[in-house]
């Protein structure tokens, strides 16, 4: 009975910790998506400036490689 007892607060500890480490992964999650946010308006607000000041260079895009697929059938 003692050993059942045992393994019990084992597994409640090992459900305590995890369960914090996921509410500091989500944590985690919301910050990184409120960075990604913000950072997409500034480049958006930037790409607007580029775009208005109209002396800008264009660059073209690089080209991009046909996969092993794509050139083996056609």
């Amino acid at each position: 009975m003692q050993e059942l007892a045992d393994r019990y607060a084992e597994v409640m500890e090992k459900m305590a910790a995890t369960t914090e480490e996921l509410a500091k992964e989500r944590a985690a999650g919301v910050t990184f998506r409120r960075i990604i946010a913000e950072l997409s308006l500034e480049l958006d607000q930037a790409r607007e400036q580029l775009g208005q000041s109209g002396n800008v260079a264009r660059l073209p895009a690089p080209r991009r490689q046909k996969s092993r697929q794509e050139r083996g059938s056609g």
